[in-house]
């Protein structure tokens, strides 16, 4: 059917109300009328007019100062001296004249090339504290190191030491001085005061997201981490958010004071974050400032922990020997790995942290005795501890 073909229906052409109909119509809306009349003169309705704005009938509250809240102060007072850290590695690479002829000329060259980033935090006298694995491809091989302040200045900065054991890496600024603005400093709390339950703040470069702050609490205290090769013994677990890139940030508490360094996070969990605390942080720091270097007394095995149904089985509590290195101490008094190491000096070592810790005692040269059980049974060897390479 065309536009022009719709019509209305044939009932609605004609008259749908008689006269009558019409005349009672008009008397009802009279009636009507009158009645609002009385209405009026009795109680006078308020006006609906739409042209009043809607605030109008609010009363004005006092203007919101999110100052006042105590994570914006904390950030406030930490987060200029929180760095990004991009770094490069040094790739070397060669070149041939003839990549089809195996004995044709050949020339090494190297690029640099980016090998990541992370977060780090500015102390006193232009110094950086970061972890270890941050800055390790840069710094094993002569890659550069740039940090990013919160205000958008720049500076190549130096590696002091890196020791792997802790994560913990130093860096110098280079030029500190440069520009008219001093390089801010974040202020130092204490990590071992943390209690669980209280609030403590990540601030960091998450996947490359400068400056981004994350809330939530100290889970717990005191928990030890094996990843890859590294073995951490004392880390502050936290439920605020800790992302690639935040390593190496800085974990405040509500008084924006660092207590600890970002380092780590359970990738097959939510909200299992990892930090060093801030002593074990400084202690490092103050050694690599000091000398380059960690300098460590070794034995020269590899510690496992023995499985709990052997130790039972077995009535003994110790340390696995799970391997000895070549031309080590260890190797020297002759200890065999699955030997099981019962005491260092007459203190008994129930596991491979104990056996970490008890190390950390001993000055390099010193010698010290060992108990040991191997095969059901129990003897003594002394081992004068060499420098951990």
């Amino acid at each position: 059917m065309r536009r022009d073909e719709i019509g209305y229906p044939e009932s609605m052409k004609k008259p749908i109300l008689s006269p009558n109909a019409l005349a009672g119509v008009a008397l009802l809306s009279l009636g009507v009328a009158i009645g609002a009349c009385v209405t009026q003169t009795q109680s006078p309705r308020p006006s609906t007019s739409t042209d009043a704005p809607l605030a109008g009938s609010a009363v004005a509250a006092p203007p919101y100062a999110p100052d006042s809240e105590p994570i914006v102060r904390a950030v406030r007072k930490a987060a200029p001296a929180v760095v990004s850290i991009d770094t490069t590695a040094r790739q070397r690479f060669v070149i041939a004249e003839d990549p089809y002829d195996p004995y044709s000329a050949r020339r090494v060259g190297s690029r640099e090339v980016p090998t990541g980033a992370g977060s780090g935090v500015l102390l006193q006298g232009g110094y950086v504290i970061t972890n270890q694995h941050v800055v390790g491809d840069a710094v094993d091989t002569g890659g550069s190191i740039t940090l990013t302040l919160a205000d958008g200045r720049t500076f190549k900065a130096t590696a002091v030491g890196a020791d792997k054991a802790t994560d913990i890496a130093l860096l110098k600024v280079v030029n500190a001085g440069a520009g008219t603005a001093p390089l801010p400093v974040i202020p130092l709390g204490t990590g071992d005061a943390l209690t669980p339950g209280q609030t403590v703040i990540a601030i960091g470069n998450p996947i490359g997201l400068a400056a981004s702050v994350s809330g939530g609490v100290v889970s717990a205290l005191g928990r030890p981490f094996t990843m890859e090769d590294r073995t951490y013994e004392n880390l502050i677990q936290t439920d605020a958010a800790i992302n690639p890139g935040n390593s190496g940030g800085a974990l405040i508490d509500l008084a924006g004071n660092l207590v600890g360094i970002n380092t780590l996070v359970r990738t097959d969990a939510q909200n299992i974050g990892f930090a060093i605390p801030l002593s074990t942080a400084l202690r490092i720091s103050e050694l690599l400032k000091k000398n380059g270097k960690i300098r460590r007394a070794d034995l020269g095995i590899v510690p496992g922990d023995l499985e709990e149904r052997i130790a039972k089985q077995l009535r003994i509590s110790g340390v696995g020997v799970a391997g000895v290195y070549k031309n080590s101490p260890a190797q020297e008094a002759g200890l065999q790995r699955n030997d099981v190491i019962l005491s260092l000096s007459g203190k008994a070592v129930a596991s491979s942290a104990d056996y970490r810790k008890a190390l950390e005692t001993y000055k390099i040269g010193q010698t010290v005795a060992i108990k040991v059980w191997r095969r059901g049974e129990i003897g003594s060897v002394s081992v004068k501890l060499a420098e951990s390479p």
